[in-house]
């Protein structure tokens, strides 16, 4: 395909399709639409794939979906080892805690550090598509018959289809369904999360998690790095420039120094560089994820929360449910994407509003009434995370 002509309707691929971000949700939308016959073209701003963060929890329909791919036994090769979760007060009495197993009550869980599992989803469509990185759509205009976009270096193609897996500050979703602040659901906080070399705070293939009324402290340790994690609740959203690292940082600071724990030695690893992520506590929660020949998959469309731990579960299967809604509806791509919507939103709906109220609650209790109810069900050993 050329690359800075615009290309004609007569010359556009009558089964080509634009795959906008190359996270979990872009690379196995890009899988299922190959596998489809689709000619399929991916693009992601950053200059490679999106690297580090915290694993990914694979469990229920993502296996499923995964086994459909080809690629479970590759991702059971990297699995990680089953670990257990404890929550922890000041002084590091533990108050509940619960293991996590690869076979519980629920069914098989897995579970494999995020850089792993976008390799082998990278890997399977190595040669089969299209990716290219440094680039981004900055305008989109949709016509009957294809749909053209436009690209950050000055080139424009027509593509049948477009699907927008660029995260939950989707720049696709901006483009086609405007201001992407009217479907942000803000619950009640924010969060920090750096990954550092292994630090001595705690075993290897364990989470530990203490909280005081608004405030929440996790480590997550494995064999050779360990996640230090805050969140904090406030009453609505709070400025900040999602730029400035150093702003951040000393939002951490006001709220954190001064506690017990592991706190402290968690805040000293802050300075050491700026690799680390911060954000609000949100969900995007749209009336519909498709308009014309552009539909969402992932968090770009139905992002369930940090908290919940399931971005990249969610990824896999909205990709699995839209190429089966394809695959019914092959030559009416408006029947595929109702198809798809129809059939994924009570689900959707259903992990997001737990997610709301329990993820959140459990992990960051907001006043004492919820410390409470956190440590009943600690006492019982009522708990989910």
């Amino acid at each position: 395909m050329p690359t800075s002509t615009v290309m004609s309707s007569a010359s556009t691929e009558p089964r080509s399709v634009l795959v906008s971000g190359a996270s979990f949700a872009g690379l196995a939308t890009a899988f299922w639409l190959n596998r489809l016959g689709y000619l399929v073209t991916m693009v992601e701003v950053a200059p490679g794939l999106r690297r580090g963060g915290t694993p990914v929890d694979i469990e229920g329909e993502t296996i499923a979906v995964l086994e459909r791919m080809g690629l479970m036994e590759a991702v059971r090769a990297r699995t990680l080892p089953p670990r257990r979760f404890a929550f922890k007060d000041a002084k590091n009495a533990t108050l509940g805690d619960m293991a996590h197993h690869p076979n519980d009550e629920a069914g098989p869980r897995y579970e494999i550090h995020r850089d792993d599992l976008l390799d082998v989803l990278c890997g399977a469509i190595e040669g089969d598509v299209e990716l290219r990185f440094n680039r981004s759509i900055v305008a989109i205009e949709e016509r009957p018959e294809a749909v053209s976009a436009t690209f950050s270096d000055g080139s424009r193609h027509e593509f049948a289809l477009i699907c927008g897996c660029d995260g939950n500050r989707s720049n696709t979703r901006r483009l086609v369904f405007g201001d992407g602040e009217q479907f942000t659901h803000f619950m009640g906080g924010y969060f920090y999360l750096k990954v550092v070399p292994d630090t001595g705070l705690l075993p290897p293939n364990s989470s530990e998690v203490f909280a005081v009324p608004g405030r929440m402290a996790m480590l997550n340790g494995y064999d050779d790095r360990t996640d230090i994690g805050f969140g904090f609740r406030t009453a609505g959203e709070i400025e900040y420039d999602y730029r400035n690292k150093d702003q951040q940082r000393r939002l951490i600071r006001e709220h954190f120094s001064g506690l017990e724990w592991k706190v402290p030695d968690m805040l000293a690893h802050m300075d050491e560089d700026n690799e680390f992520y911060f954000d609000r506590i949100s969900q995007i929660r749209m009336p519909t994820w498709s308009h014309g020949r552009i539909t969402l998959v992932g968090d770009a469309g139905y992002c369930v929360s940090p908290f919940a731990g399931l971005g990249g579960s969610m990824a896999i299967i909205g990709a699995g449910r839209l190429a089966d809604a394809l695959a019914r509806h092959p030559d009416n791509h408006a029947a595929a994407f109702h198809a798809y919507e129809e059939g994924l939103r009570p689900f959707v709906e259903q992990v997001q509003e737990r997610a709301a109220i329990d993820s959140v609650q459990m992990l960051v209790p907001g006043d004492e009434a919820e410390m409470a109810e956190r440590d009943r069900k600690l006492a019982i050993g009522d708990i989910g995370v």
